[in-house]
């Protein structure tokens, strides 16, 4: 069987890939009465009743926001599920629910398995490759116009779909303003990188070494986000050649920008040392030893629930750009895949959920009102009509009465393309990180480095 034939990749796989980064899943409250999402507007709503039972997902982060959501809609009328319990099973990471996927196939344990787990694009791709995910694109093929540009495509493979996004996370730039007041200095300078890394240089001097300008993580995060997510894609680079038969990562002058421009950073001494979603961060970021956060989106729910002291102190805008490509980093998706496993009751279930989750808007503003009021996260709408809605462009507090809101959804509008991903990306992202962690303990200089990535990378991965 396919699937089984699958699990010698797999198991590499569970060994090379990185854990989850740990950011937010949504959810919500229980919310009004609506259409099913996942019948066309203006079309009565589905008549499927769904068998008492449990409905399981297999996922990380913050599952118990989504639940909230999930359960919410069930309890509607009309819902055909309210004998439906849903149960979320966290994990500490990615990999960690995809080797428990594993795990079940391997002990013939079909029944097992969830009816859903989340995932991110590598993982996705081997799953979907080996027959272990549901194709949903004939399910959901008719509502992706109402979706934003490019919101499907790292659930793609193969031009088939098999996951639905419940989130789009762009690059984005916190900044502390009440440094940049108490400085002098102009937050709009930081629309470019050029002007980013003078400000560092600036905050540096004006406050005698006490404020640099954002921090990096003596671990895998600084690949994650200051590189994959980030630096790379925004510099236009490259770790393989456009058939993916070779490596080009030492050689590219895209991933030489990326690189450099984080070498000026660090050795400018810019960044404060501190372990990502740690106490100790989040503290000197308090004691204003840090002035901003170049990272994806869902750090607005970190900010509010670990510096709720520091509310009306931060602001946020679009990463900054290099002047000589023009976009501004990649999209980070936040999706669930359904397991292909034989008679689940509760498919057909998800997707409707997961399209009401994007669709509603109704319900959906109601379970960001209540995420917001209890400090939890939330994530921002990737439908056109939904981001439309005025709900979606208020002022917030937390940001001094400038709209987050709208700042993401401007954030959207220039985003870079993700870097492809191939077979090989799992193990590369090890390899890659690991000679990075080198770099910021000192250990071996940045030339060195990026010569040493390259060397490795085709050596372990057998490629030229």
């Amino acid at each position: 069987m396919k699937r089984f034939i699958a699990l010698a990749v797999l198991a590499a796989l569970c060994l090379s890939l990185l854990a989850g980064c740990g950011q937010p899943a949504p959810s919500q409250s229980a919310a009004a009465p609506s259409q099913t999402a996942s019948q066309p507007a203006g079309s009565a709503p589905a008549a499927k009743e769904y068998p008492a039972g449990k409905m399981t997902f297999w996922t990380y982060g913050m599952p118990e926001y989504m639940k909230r959501y999930f359960d919410g809609y069930i309890a509607r009328e009309g819902s055909g599920a309210q004998g439906v319990e849903v149960e979320m099973v966290n994990y500490s990471g990615e990999a960690e629910v995809r080797q428990q996927v594993m795990m079940s196939l391997t002990a013939g344990s079909t029944a097992d398995l969830p009816t859903a787990i989340s995932t991110f694009p590598v993982s996705m791709q081997v799953l979907a490759e080996n027959g272990i995910l549901k194709d949903i694109t004939d399910q959901v093929q008719p509502y992706l116009d109402q979706f934003i540009p490019g919101a499907f495509d790292q659930a793609t493979y193969n031009g088939r779909i098999y996951g639905i996004p419940y989130a789009l996370q762009p690059k984005m730039l916190f900044y502390n303003n009440d440094l940049f007041e108490e400085y002098g200095i102009d937050p709009a300078r930081m629309s470019t990188m050029d002007g980013y890394i003078e400000v560092g240089k600036e905050l540096l001097e004006k406050s005698g070494g006490k404020v640099q300008l954002s921090y990096v993580d003596p671990g895998s995060y600084t690949w994650r986000y200051w590189f994959r997510r980030g630096l790379m894609p925004q510099a236009g680079a490259k770790i393989w050649s456009d058939d993916g038969a070779s490596v080009v990562f030492d050689t590219d002058p895209g991933t030489k920008l990326a690189f450099s421009t984080f070498q000026q950073l660090f050795e400018g001494g810019m960044l404060y040392n501190a372990a990502t979603f740690q106490p100790a961060q989040y503290e000197a970021a308090r004691e204003g030893k840090i002035a901003t956060f170049y990272i994806e989106s869902f750090w607005d729910s970190y900010l509010r629930s670990n510096l709720a002291d520091m509310s009306g102190s931060w602001r946020s805008m679009p990463a900054p750009v290099f002047s000589e490509v023009g976009t501004a980093g990649a999209q980070a998706i936040g999706m669930y895949c359904i397991v292909d496993k034989e008679n689940d009751p509760y498919t057909d279930l998800f997707v409707d959920m997961m399209l009401d989750f994007n669709l509603n808007t109704e319900a959906r503003n109601a379970w960001s009102d209540e995420m917001i009021a209890e400090g939890l996260p939330t994530e921002h709408p990737i439908t056109k009509d939904m981001l439309a809605d005025p709900y979606w462009s208020q002022p917030s507090d937390y940001y001094g009465g400038e709209s987050y809101k709208q700042m993401v959804t401007k954030a959207y509008e220039n985003q870079s393309d993700n870097l492809p991903v191939t077979e090989n990306d799992a193990e590369a992202d090890t390899i890659i990180s690991s000679e990075l962690e080198k770099y910021v303990a000192g250990s071996q200089d940045m030339d060195t480095t990026i010569q040493t990535i390259g060397k490795l990378l085709r050596q372990k991965l057998n490629l030229k």
